[in-house]
């Protein structure tokens, strides 16, 4: 989850650099490839990492949850690894068709927690706060107007909704489940 969205966010500024503000692709090059390359590795690679974290954390997500957690987590791997493989597939970044189904499910995960269950404040926190970063760049994309879009830069403020505050949140998600799985002080000794 962790190395996911480093590698988002990592990959953000090489994209909207060579594409540009706008929904004009300026058909900029880094390394010979081109700004479709560059959307296909940020959304293709880290969004398998956080599918495969979401999964290697099954049982502490859902384990001591109520069920609408696994199903949560059922519908974010959907919303993780389809749109991953397609980008790969074509190597460009499709439409997020299947964002409100991966915030669906993020939501649904996080809600799912009690209060006894070992994920922590922050990581549900976490999990909310990038269901509601999929569904606002979501419907972002149809509410405003593409010309309206272009006015305002309206690709970038989506790269820094959908990718680099979305890859912040699988950061602090990742540090949060691995701290919740270190041993207190107390057990230790």
């Amino acid at each position: 989850m962790i190395g996911g969205g480093v590698l988002m966010i990592a990959l953000w500024p090489i994209f909207t650099t060579l594409h540009g503000p706008t929904s004009v692709n300026e058909g900029g090059e880094l390394l010979a490839l081109d700004p479709e390359f560059w959307s296909a590795m940020m959304e293709g690679p880290p969004l398998l990492l956080m599918a495969a974290g979401l999964f290697g954390s099954w049982r502490l997500l859902t384990g001591a949850a109520d069920p609408k957690a696994g199903v949560g987590l059922v519908l974010a791997l959907i919303g993780l690894v389809i749109p991953a493989i397609a980008n790969l597939a074509v190597l460009a970044v499709w439409p997020p068709l299947l964002a409100p189904l991966l915030g669906a499910g993020l939501i649904l995960i996080a809600m799912g927690q009690q209060d006894d269950t070992p994920l922590s404040r922050p990581a549900r926190g976490a999990l909310g706060g990038m269901g509601i970063t999929q569904i606002f760049a979501f419907l972002w994309f149809l509410i405003v107007r593409p010309e309206v879009l272009d006015q305002i830069n309206g690709y970038r403020i989506y790269g820094i909704v959908a990718n680099v505050l979305f890859g912040l949140g699988w950061i602090l998600l990742g540090v949060s489940i691995l701290t919740s799985r270190q041993p207190t002080k107390a057990a230790r000794v």
